[in-house]
């Protein structure tokens, strides 16, 4: 049997643990430069607030309903997210980390500690409150779809005490039965149009279906998915995930800019806090992907008309893998400088690392040489400086090149946990 543990509204009930006035109360939070909303509270989501709507549309809400406004705080959230997981190694040792919020637990092997299937799910959701302050849901089920199925339930059917267990026939089928094919783990919206159009709208209808039609449908993903929906394990747990095969971003100037200047800036920026992550998981990348884009939806100022529109990109094979921020940059600079055309309003730069290795990976060619290793030496020792006394304490010298230029969050609350400066004082 494997279990799922979500958290509630994650990143609202991160606020919560240390403004406990604020349980009960409607909560969003911004997206970078407080631009959309991009998490909700229950509270929040009932006044209808959607997930995705720019905040400048939520702003009568906001006012009438008092609702509290955060802007997004990554370093708290991944902070909470690690000792969550942490915990969670206390039920199970076996824990997959499928999200920031979620992960799969192998149970077997200790239901012999506690009383019941039930038992050991509100044993998790009373731990986690009792020593997070978080809200999680618990599903349970002899898959992962299975897991997912019961904890979307768990999450919707109060009666259920934030608990659900599938590990009967009975309750498998009762759980699917009702279950929309859209809310399915694995049913994308091409998928269920198309089954729709074959009258298959619920779990259990999907679960009846023949295989060889799935596999033509949906491909072989379909079919593991039925099989999964049957009780077939075919989704194993993965405790070791492999490093990620490519690493981007691409946050908005939150401004309109037209000069290379300034968007070379905002690049080298991205690239600083990219490359940060490369190293991090121990990795060199071979190929670098820029691009530029303007604001497809904006309007010329004083007629109105649609502004005119330009994106282009570029991918620029390095001579050899690197995690260097320094050797990086030259090539990632010169790919936006070809791309960029004057005269336009610039939404936002977007850089993306692929062709990863494992950083002891090195390979000389003909023609050219292996990376600097000074080079890659100097900039995981940046990163340590920048670890111990702050972001960007150490930078290149072209970054922050505006002043006004990086992002500045009005609604962001302390680093509890991680900023000495930012610790809740006992009085």
């Amino acid at each position: 049997m494997l279990a799922l543990v979500d958290a509630n509204s994650f990143y609202a009930s991160c606020h919560q643990i240390f403004r406990p006035e604020l349980e009960g109360k409607p909560i969003i939070v911004l997206s970078n430069r407080d631009g959309n909303v991009v998490a909700r509270s229950a509270q929040a989501k009932a006044l209808g607030i959607k997930m995705g709507q720019p905040f400048f549309e939520t702003r009568e809400l906001v006012d009438q309903h008092d609702v509290v406004v955060f802007s997004s705080n990554y370093e708290l959230y991944g902070d909470i997210s690690s000792r969550l997981m942490s915990l969670l190694t206390q039920f199970a040792p076996d824990v997959e980390v499928y999200s920031i919020d979620e992960a799969f637990l192998q149970l077997e092997e200790y239901t012999g500690i506690y009383p019941s299937y039930q038992g050991l799910g509100l044993s998790i959701r009373e731990s986690m409150k009792q020593w997070l302050r978080l809200p999680v849901g618990v599903g349970i089920g002899p898959t992962k779809t299975l897991a997912k199925v019961a904890n979307r339930l768990a999450k919707i059917k109060p009666e259920l005490n934030g608990v659900c267990v599938l590990d009967s026939q009975e309750a498998i089928d009762e759980a699917l039965w009702g279950f929309p094919i859209e809310d399915v783990w694995g049913v994308g919206g091409k998928s269920v149009s198309k089954l729709k159009k074959q009258g298959i709208r619920t779990a259990y209808q999907l679960r009846e279906v023949n295989d060889d039609w799935i596999q033509r449908v949906m491909t072989v993903n379909g079919l593991r998915l039925v099989h999964e929906l049957r009780g077939m394990p075919c989704k194993l747990l993965d405790v070791n995930p492999p490093p990620r095969k490519a690493i981007c971003t691409e946050p908005g100037f939150g401004k309109v800019i037209p000069d290379l200047d300034t968007i070379t800036d905002a690049l080298t920026v991205h690239l600083s806090r990219i490359c940060e992550k490369l190293r991090k998981q121990e990795s060199l990348c071979g190929t670098v992907t820029v691009w530029l884009r303007t604001n497809p939806h904006r309007r010329t100022p004083g007629n109105f008309l649609p502004a005119k529109q330009y994106s282009n990109s570029v991918t620029v094979r390095l001579p050899h893998p690197t995690s260097s921020t320094l050797e990086i940059i030259k090539y990632a600079a010169s790919g936006l400088k070809a791309i960029f055309k004057f005269g336009y309003n610039y939404q936002r730069v977007g850089i993306m690392l692929t062709d990863l290795v494992p950083a002891d990976y090195r390979q000389m060619g003909v023609f050219t040489q292996g990376p600097d290793e000074r080079l890659i030496r100097l900039s995981a020792v940046i990163d340590k400086v920048n670890k111990r006394y702050g972001q960007d304490k150490l930078r290149l010298a072209s970054q922050m090149y505006n002043p006004e230029w990086p992002m500045k969050p009005s609604y962001l609350s302390p680093r509890y946990t991680t900023r000495w400066e930012d610790i809740l004082e006992a009085h």
